[in-house]
């Protein structure tokens, strides 16, 4: 654990300075006409608040931390658009150098282009949730009530510095005005501690549902402890905590099973060793062939990659699943599909023929406050029945 601490720090440290010098190099240097001692400052400083910015935020209060994220997040997100840019354009500027050319009016027209892109990204960001509805088609003999009823998906906010007690608020009241039957919660719901964040996130306890709200841990719990957040969302809001295990409900003559397990950082939750991967089999301990086969089963997973447990459990007819933020912004997506498999929105699970698994963009973001090609979601889920 401490070489892979050391492994992912030094990694982060070339990153990082490569990247702030790359944007020196070709964004600065040519506009300044050569090395300028106030840029340099001003750039080293930039670079350690976002190296050392992480740790810094989470020990200090919240209004302290929201400072430091203002200033950390948004210069993260300003740098990767103006980097991505940087990338794009580097053709150019080699031809230029190539030839003699002065190359300044192209380092001009990337800050231009990078400061409309940073506005549009922010804008994406920060100016709320959209309501996705979709329809999941159900190959199965269920009662037909099972098409009135409503899933509200929430996942990935991230209650933080730069999102807290106002978003969640607007977030409770636009998820009540969407009347749900049913909440999923999966996960990534905060970034820091109870002690730190329980009243930046205390307007969720408005939230309601007719059937109660279903919460799955995420990854970014187990760097907060899980424990006392779980413990929280109990007492406190009165959310089924879902712990390898599952919820059996009869709505309207609707059998439905709720299954949930932890996120995969549970897996070494313990001596930092892995653990035999029990969850699913734990969380569908007691359901026979049958129960499943009249009922709708649905299993609450952080990560889509856990849709790859599924082939040994045939009868679950949905995965709802969050983490990928369908990438953020462009083009990270093309990263997340490598590791998850499945980005966003609603997929056939590899293999099968019945199973299926939505996948939503998060309700909030992390880190930067930027989304490109992307949007805060709120997920609507309807089922429609069709001809076994």
């Amino acid at each position: 654990m401490i070489i892979q601490f050391f492994f992912a720090a030094f990694f982060a440290l070339g990153i990082t300075s490569f990247g702030h010098y790359y944007l020196y190099m070709r964004l600065i240097q040519p506009l300044s006409e050569g090395l300028s001692p106030l840029w340099v400052t001003a750039f080293v400083v930039l670079w350690m608040v976002t190296f050392f910015g992480f740790a810094i935020a989470r020990a200090v209060p919240v209004f302290l931390r929201r400072f430091i994220e203002l200033i950390m997040f948004v210069w993260m997100g300003i740098a990767y658009l103006f980097l991505l840019l940087c990338i794009i354009t580097a053709p150019i500027s080699l031809l230029l150098q190539a030839r003699g050319w002065r190359d300044d009016w192209l380092a001009w027209a990337v800050v231009i282009a990078g400061l409309l892109f940073t506005i549009l990204a922010m804008r994406q960001a920060f100016k709320g949730e959209t309501v996705i509805e979709t329809f999941i088609p159900i190959r199965k003999k269920i009662h037909s009530h099972l098409e009135d009823l409503r899933v509200v998906v929430i996942s990935d906010v991230h209650v933080a510095g730069l999102i807290g007690y106002r978003r969640m608020r607007r977030l409770a009241k636009k998820v009540n005005e969407l009347n749900p039957d049913l909440i999923f919660v999966t996960g990534d719901m905060v970034d820091g501690s109870v002690r730190q964040l329980s009243k930046e996130i205390e307007p969720l306890v408005e939230m309601k549902a007719k059937h109660g709200i279903y919460y799955v841990t995420g990854n970014h719990e187990y760097y907060c402890n899980p424990r006392k957040w779980k413990n929280f969302f109990k007492s406190r809001f009165n959310w089924t905590v879902l712990e390898n295990s599952r919820v059996s409900l009869n709505i309207d003559g609707v059998k439905l099973n709720i299954l949930g397990i932890e996120d995969r950082s549970w897996l070494r939750s313990v001596g930092h060793r892995r653990k035999f991967d029990s969850r699913l089999k734990s969380a569908s301990e007691g359901l026979n062939e049958q129960q499943m086969s009249e009922s709708l089963n649905i299993l609450l997973a952080h990560q889509p990659k856990d849709a790859r447990l599924l082939k040994g459990f045939p009868g679950i007819d949905l995965q709802v699943s969050g983490h990928t933020h369908a990438g953020q912004v462009w083009p990270l997506q093309i990263f997340v599909h490598k590791d998850q498999t499945y980005n966003k929105g609603l997929y056939p699970i590899r293999g099968s023929e019945t199973q299926q698994i939505y996948v939503t963009q998060g309700t909030g973001f992390w880190g930067p406050p930027v989304r490109l090609g992307t949007t805060c979601e709120i997920s609507l889920l309807r089922f429609k029945l069709t001809p076994t």
